[in-house]
């Protein structure tokens, strides 16, 4: 029996940690786009937000039916919202650089939604571990597109969506009336998310169907629910159109399929604790209210994304963009196998092969993080020339300025409709100051150099006290483990 100490430890342990991986890694993403964050809208910006989202609502012609409207394959409702939100709270000035602040909150708390998910199936020092190894993964900026670039909230919310989406379909059977509700309004934000949230809604179903099909759990609203999330996923892919000038990014064979999941799965290696996990989960059903069973739904999410985006992009799999949610991957490649150390199963082999693992992981994020860094300076580079030209034709006029090279020179690929947005009076009056020497209203004034010195100065803080309180954490249980053996 565990004295009251210990228990309140054990409440107190998980929240010490979490708030030392929110201050570090919200800290690092500060510290980046204060550093490099610029507040030039950029390409599919001019399109989904200035001119089809901000230009409309100030000339009131913007309708809820926009809001659903697609954007490519992607339905981004929440994003639109978002986006509005912010624009009115800015003043009426578009800035990029809010936006990124946000999403920066945004991922930050997607990412302690899933660790005080998962942290509920570990014991005494895994949890340590766990948000540890997280702190550390996290902390490399993968998705430098997504921070850098205001317009990626959409990811972020996938993952927070459908990370509570699982969460409530594991534990429908404790409250079906209210873990119901939220699977519906979960799985319906998933999918007006991007089109992948359809992949969330199919993990759900697939994590009740395999729990019926073990017979641990047959009753009568799990299969209702099951049904009705199977006729969603039907309707989701059925709604997503096929967008024909992305044909050339899909994969064009088996061959290229298959090279770009082994790309994603680091050879299969990162993936084969999942996968062990998993197929342990198949031949010896555990109960209906067993943690395990959402750490399998997670399994289900994440290699339906890999299968996807190994479809949908082929070799450009690893684009920084999808690099965030396959972190997400590597985090419950980790969580297997420290759950196989408090198992006690094969003590001995299962602390070695966590330990090599992790140091191929840590490893090869040593390895990557100087490349991070240099793709991170060259985007600094490339957004003050686009914020140069796109001023320059603005006080000028002159056509010359947009008549260069798109990205490397201009934040779009096509000049004629880039000259065309700017020279739209309502366009052009909600850019910053920066972007536009014309106007005035400077919003909040994320963009200014005082204000970047700000924020720089408080992610250096953060990630300083969370540095500060990891590794006193760290002392601490060390402390208590040590007066456990003694």
């Amino acid at each position: 029996m565990q004295n009251r100490s210990e228990l309140k430890r054990e409440k107190e342990g998980p929240l010490l940690y979490g708030l030392s991986l929110v201050l570090i890694v919200l800290g690092i993403k500060l510290v980046i786009v204060a550093g490099f964050g610029s507040s030039v809208p950029f390409w599919d910006q001019w399109d989904a937000e200035v001119d089809l989202l901000y230009r409309p609502f100030l000339e009131g012609s913007l309708r809820i039916t926009d809001l659903f409207a697609l954007h490519n394959e992607h339905r981004i409702f929440t994003s639109r919202v978002l986006g509005l939100g912010l624009f009115l709270i800015n003043k009426g000035v578009f800035d990029p650089m809010l936006e990124m602040y946000v999403n920066a909150i945004l991922h930050v708390g997607a990412l302690t939604v899933l660790l005080f998910l998962m942290q509920k199936g570990l014991q005494g020092s895994m949890k340590l571990l766990l948000f540890a190894f997280a702190t550390i993964l996290f902390a490399v900026p993968f998705g430098r597109e997504n921070t850098l670039a205001g317009f990626q909230s959409q990811f972020y919310f996938l993952m927070l969506f459908s990370f509570l989406l699982l969460w409530s379909a594991h534990r429908l059977e404790s409250a079906p009336l209210k873990w119901i509700a939220v699977v519906v309004l979960a799985a319906f934000l998933s999918v007006f998310s991007m089109a992948s949230g359809a992949l969330s809604i199919a993990a759900a179903a697939g994590l009740l169907f395999v729990r019926w099909l073990a017979g641990i759990d047959r009753k009568a609203p799990s299969f209702l629910l099951f049904f009705a999330l199977l006729v969603a996923f039907v309707l989701a892919v059925k709604s997503t159109p096929v967008i024909s000038y992305h044909a050339g990014l899909r994969a064009q064979d088996p061959l290229e399929f298959t090279i770009a999941v082994v790309s994603a799965t680091g050879g299969g290696i990162l993936y084969l604790p999942i996968a062990i996990f998993m197929f342990r989960q198949l031949i010896r059903p555990p109960s209906a209210d067993s943690h395990s069973w959402f750490i399998f739904s997670l399994g289900l999410w994440m290699f339906g994304q890999i299968l996807a985006i190994a479809y949908g992009r082929g070799d450009g799999i690893l684009a920084s963009r999808y690099l965030d949610l396959f972190a997400v991957g590597i985090l419950l490649n980790a969580y297997c196998l420290m759950l196989l150390i408090n198992e006690g199963i094969r003590p001995v082999l299962a602390r070695n092969c966590t330990v090599f693992w992790m140091l191929l992981v840590i490893t090869g994020l040593g390895a990557f993080t100087p490349k991070i860094m240099r793709d991170i300076e060259e985007k600094k580079m490339v957004t003050i020339r686009n914020q140069e030209n796109v001023n320059g034709y603005l006080m000028t006029g002159n056509v010359a300025f947009l008549q260069k090279d798109a990205y490397s020179e201009i934040p779009y690929p096509d000049s004629a409709k880039l000259k065309s947005l700017l020279d739209n009076p309502t366009i052009a009056g909600i850019l910053t100051p920066a972007v536009n020497n014309h106007n005035t209203n400077r919003g909040l004034k994320l963009y200014t150099d005082k204000s970047r010195k700000k924020l720089m100065l408080a992610g250096s803080l953060l990630l300083f006290y969370g540095a500060g309180l990891l590794l006193l954490i760290t002392f601490w249980q060390a402390g208590k483990e040590y007066e456990k053996e003694a």
